[in-house]
């Protein structure tokens, strides 16, 4: 059903966009857009925000869930890793402009953000827990993070976050003359989401200088989009002013993937002597760890709005805003279980060796949601 309510509304577009073409074929007295030159050279600096990452469960409070007086601490919050700088390289070709080839590549640089939490262990000190629902005893449960008067605790979350996609095009001219130059689009596109979710904690004896107890939970996806693109750019320009705007929506394949792992690394259990790991933290155990994938539809559309001046009849500057939208990913804080079985783990049972029994908690199924990306571009294009 989605798929033939996107090709329907793909074909309205390309049917109006012909419609649209067709109007506006009458004489101005505007300057023409067009250019002799068939081969174009474009690179832009980019400067994108995007969609915040869904918030993790609470990683790390003061109570257990739901009791009177406990603060999250940890975890519960939206991620927003800020402005992600990055660039965007486009080449071409148009044959007296009927016709014509593209190709595109953009990068947007990973950029992280995180907090941290931490208690010394003092007497009087903060009472920090790692909170989870108990699948056992069915409530709201704890596992210390720190204990006065026994050993400190730290914590620290952090996520990054990265993207970079490519577009081969080829164009034909609907409309060209002396006030507006209108291609119908078409081709293919790839788009590469990766986000990783980190959550380290630290909690060593206060009377033991060398006692080592160390979590940590990690959370990665990927989301790999494949699939054919359609769309329209317009363009004008009044002496040596350009506009041009354009819309691509592209249809397909989003092959996603999330990456489980955690371990305890501890010399407790070795009479304080080489430090060994141990899998599984604190939300990452036997029964979720590992690499889950699945191939899911998808839809992407974009808008852009380009607006220049052309120094010379070969080089043109411009600045403009893109928006990017898409319907179906999976992001790091959606994959978190907070449900646990805490007889597996020798971060919950305190003991090296220990087997499942009962429910397989902390579980893995795929959690989707929608993800945009937007941001200001400023660049230069040389046709020769």
């Amino acid at each position: 059903m989605k798929t033939a309510i996107m090709c329907s509304f793909a074909s309205l577009l390309i049917w109006t966009g012909v419609s649209f073409a067709q109007t506006v074929n009458t004489p101005s007295t505007a300057p023409t857009t067009s250019n002799t030159s068939p081969f174009f050279i474009s690179a832009e600096a980019l400067l994108w925000w995007m969609k915040d990452s869904p918030a993790p469960p609470p990683l790390v409070s003061t109570g257990n869930i739901g009791e009177a007086g406990t603060n999250v601490v940890l975890g519960g919050k939206q991620l927003d890793t800020g402005m992600h700088p990055g660039f965007r390289v486009t080449a071409g070709y148009w044959e007296k402009e009927k016709w014509g080839l593209e190709a595109s590549f953009f990068y947007l640089s990973s950029q992280s953000t995180g907090r941290s939490v931490s208690s010394s262990g003092q007497i009087d000190s903060q009472l920090l827990l790692v909170p989870f629902y108990n699948v056992l005893r069915q409530e709201e449960d704890s596992s210390f993070l720190s204990f006065p008067g026994a050993f400190s605790g730290q914590a620290h979350e952090e996520m990054s976050s990265r993207m970079f996609g490519a577009e081969l095009m080829g164009g034909t001219n609907l409309v060209s003359n002396r006030r507006w130059k209108v291609d119908l689009l078409g081709g293919f596109r790839y788009l590469n989401l990766r986000e990783k979710f980190s959550l380290a904690t630290s909690s060593p004896f206060i009377d033991i200088p060398n006692d080592i107890y160390q979590t940590i939970d990690q959370f990665n996806t990927t989301n790999h989009f494949y699939g054919p693109q359609a769309g329209l750019r317009a363009s004008s320009g009044w002496g040596p002013l350009t506009v041009n705007g354009t819309f691509k929506l592209a249809l397909g394949a989003m092959v996603q993937s999330v990456d489980i792992d955690g371990s305890l690394l501890t010399n407790e259990f070795n009479a304080l002597s080489s430090a060994f790991k141990y899998p599984g933290g604190y939300f990452a155990q036997s029964t979720n760890i590992g690499e889950h994938s699945q191939t899911d539809f998808a839809v992407i559309p974009e808008v852009g709005l380009n607006l220049g001046y052309r120094i010379t009849d070969r080089i043109n500057v411009f600045a403009g805003y893109t928006f990017l939208y898409t319907n179906n990913v999976v992001r790091p804080g959606d994959q978190i279980d907070r449900s646990i079985n805490p007889s597996q783990g020798a971060t919950y049972t305190g003991l090296p060796d220990t087997q499942l029994i009962g429910a397989a908690r902390p579980a893995f199924s795929f959690k989707e949601s929608d993800f945009w990306a937007q941001g200001v571009n400023m660049g230069i294009e040389y046709r020769f």
